[in-house]
């Protein structure tokens, strides 16, 4: 299944000449935009205090959900409907909805349930989630942007009934309240701080291949921070799994290393400071996509769960601290990146965290 392109805003800014220039110059030592100190300024760099393994703590977060393809009308996608209507129906009236039971308003789209949970008979909401989908967009494009981070962000949603402002009850199944929470994060946070390491690649596979988008985010840099985050604090990121030029948003989810080799010696183009080499063979696990469910995912098999095997080289100090390091896995990651909860949902959302279970 294809995903779609990060939004525009989360993209360090630059043009393609200048990212190339960049690419031109990156060693093994990380520059700038790879600096681990960009998720954080504490993190550990010594490779013995770095565990070899870990995972996001045991709870109802990276939870799998699907990215609301655009050309399938987004949210107001009627995912639990039989007949999967996505665009062209026609939305009940006031006095239908008066009229219909629980089990037939369960079969309306995320989009239309929150404009009846509002008492928008206009449909107001539903027409918004339309002005940014399109049955001619591409089967990648949609909001992996915003279901990423509120799958890492937030407690896996689910099944609830409320009532709206005449009385009617409402009810939202799991994969209603992901498609809502993902839709906010897709646009409505551009104003929250996002940090990034790495930057996207603008080279498709066919073109460039791997010199096209050379070693942007560094082995070296992206090994202390899986082993910080995943593996001393249980906590997650988001990533970027594919290096080309589309986007493919993930909840990063666990990491195993093992060391091939521990004493290489040092190549040519690693960091001055380096004495040594190691080589390392890395299953790096994250949440995957899956179809919209009534209820919740984690112990079923709709909780998706893929990973990339990625081998890369150490680059370490005297004091065995990590200080570069290079790729020799074609396959591996674009960039890494983190959003910040939201704390408060007003205007159009004000509503929501009724649905949530933060």
């Amino acid at each position: 299944m294809k995903k779609y392109f990060f939004a525009s805003a989360l993209i360090l800014a630059s043009t393609v000449s200048f990212a190339q220039e960049l690419y031109d110059d990156v060693d093994e030592a990380w520059q700038g935009f790879s600096s681990p100190e960009i998720m954080s300024s504490g993190f550990t760099n010594n490779l013995s205090a770095l565990p070899l393994e870990g995972k996001i703590a045991a709870g109802t977060k990276g939870w799998s959900s699907t990215y609301w393809p655009s050309n399938k009308g987004g949210i107001a996608n009627r995912w639990n409907s039989p007949r999967k209507e996505t665009f062209g129906y026609s939305s009940p009236s006031r006095a239908e909805i008066a009229s219909m039971s629980l089990e037939q308003l369960k079969l309306l789209s995320p989009a239309e349930k929150y404009d009846l949970l509002l008492g928008q008979y206009d449909y107001s909401f539903k027409r918004q989630v339309y002005s940014s989908a399109s049955k001619h967009a591409k089967d990648w494009a949609g909001i992996c942007h915003g279901w990423a981070p509120a799958a890492m962000l937030h407690n896996e949603p689910t099944p609830k009934t409320l009532k709206n402002p005449d009385g009617i009850s409402i009810p939202f199944g799991a994969g209603d309240i992901k498609g809502l929470i993902s839709y906010f994060y897709a646009f409505y946070t551009e104003d929250q701080d996002t940090d990034q390491v790495g930057l996207r690649c603008y080279f498709g596979s066919w073109l460039g291949g791997a010199k096209g988008c050379s070693d942007d985010l560094n082995a070296g840099a992206f090994h202390i921070i899986i082993a910080n985050k995943l593996g001393l604090e249980g906590e997650g990121f988001l990533v970027d799994v594919d290096r080309y030029n589309e986007i493919w948003n993930q909840p990063a989810h666990g990491f195993k290393t093992q060391i091939i080799d521990a004493n290489l010696p040092v190549s040519k183009g690693a960091a001055r400071t380096a004495v040594r080499e190691m080589r390392v063979e890395t299953e790096f696990f994250y949440t995957d996509e899956s179809d919209p469910t009534w209820n919740v995912v984690y112990g079923t098999p709709d909780q998706i769960i893929s990973k990339l095997d990625l081998a890369y080289r150490l680059e370490l100090d005297a004091q065995g601290n990590i200080v570069g390091g290079s790729w020799e896995s074609k396959v591996r990651p674009d960039f890494l990146w983190n959003k910040k909860k939201v704390k408060e949902f007003s205007g159009l959302f004000a509503k929501l965290p009724a649905l949530l279970n933060d």
